[in-house]
């Protein structure tokens, strides 16, 4: 299994250098569905998955190692940064682990960025987000933490949630220690990891902590159900995460749908958005796109800042892209440009 992973790495990083039109061109006689909106090279990465098993349709330790190929196939490489600690914090039950990465020149204290992976609350890991968090520091100078909050099914909802949330309050307690400026401290994730960063903002404001000053949410899961437009248009496999993995996911994260009302797991339900901090809003062609942009509608009608960055080129996941897709990657560089001038 290393070794066809190894090659299909390979083979797909070689292709991907082809130019793109020819890329295009190629994608248009083997894709299954019509997605000629989108960059030419991830339309055929996209073709060249098409009929694969997806994450939810594979045993889960084999759709968690799936994904994590699959990040290794696509994600930036490998990058240098000052200082790597590994930190365990403690949650309800146990600990975690939150990994802080400082890049060079980061002042003291610095700004600092509290991020929370992707993969519906089930599959992913700090470990897999390593390369885009050492990238975030580089790009941003704000030390990142990576936050290695706990997995369904093994924890279902509201575990995720009131991990993040221990670890914020913790993240607070810690900054002098840390070398962290508390004034200059944002949230960001992306998917299941947007949800979080809402959540944790969310929280902090009725738990009276210091809330962030930034959140950076990224093609956001913001309700506990996927009944927005998006998901029906946007949702039958053309982008890679389709309605029946959206549903596999909430199977495993929240198996009692009486938790649907809980704003740790639908923060768009909170009738109360105002004071919320300013929010960089990211979306894509993805089925989760309405309700991202319904969460933003309604931040602006509470006066909150919405700063929303669209690549309708790119799709849901293309924040772990950016080592095969340039327009991801341009992507990426400019959510930082747009975090770096706020911290």
């Amino acid at each position: 299994m290393a070794l066809q992973h190894t090659l299909e790495r390979h083979t797909v990083r070689t292709l991907m250098k082809l130019p793109g039109g020819a890329l295009g061109r190629l994608a248009g006689l083997v894709e299954k569905v019509d997605r000629g909106r989108l960059d030419p090279r991830l339309r055929l990465l996209l073709a060249l998955g098409d009929g694969r098993k997806g994450f939810h349709q594979l045993p889960l330790p084999k759709g968690r190692a799936l994904y994590a190929q699959m990040i290794d196939m696509l994600d930036v490489g490998h990058e240098t940064v000052a200082q790597v600690s590994d930190l365990r914090v403690p949650v309800a039950g146990g600990d975690i682990l939150v990994r802080l990465y400082r890049p060079v020149a980061a002042p003291i204290p610095a700004p600092a960025i509290v991020y929370f992976h992707g993969g519906g609350f089930t599959i992913g890991s700090a470990a897999e987000y390593d390369r885009l968090c050492r990238y975030l520091a580089n790009r941003t100078g704000a030390v990142i933490l990576n936050v290695d909050y706990r997995l369904a099914p093994e924890h279902v909802a509201p575990t995720a949630a009131d991990d993040v949330v221990a670890a914020w309050r913790w993240i607070l307690g810690q900054a002098d220690t840390l070398g962290l400026d508390v004034q200059r401290l944002a949230v960001m994730g992306d998917s299941a990891g947007g949800n979080l960063s809402i959540v944790t903002a969310q929280q902090a404001a009725l738990e009276g902590l210091a809330k962030p000053k930034l959140v950076v949410a990224v093609y956001p899961k913001t309700d506990g159900e996927t009944n927005f437009e998006s998901a029906v248009t946007l949702g039958a496999g053309q982008g890679g995460l389709d309605r029946d993995m959206i549903t596999w996911f909430h199977q495993q994260y929240l198996p009692d749908d009486s938790l649907l009302d809980d704003i740790r797991v639908s923060p768009l339900r909170n009738p109360d958005l105002q004071g919320q901090p300013e929010t960089i809003l990211v979306t894509a062609t993805d089925p989760l796109r309405d309700e991202g942009l319904a969460y933003g509608e309604k931040l602006k009608a509470a006066g909150v800042t919405v700063v929303n960055l669209d690549y309708p080129e790119l799709v849901h996941g293309f924040i772990t892209m950016g080592g095969v897709i340039p327009a991801a990657r341009n992507a990426v560089n400019a959510i930082c440009r747009q975090i770096r001038e706020r911290l």
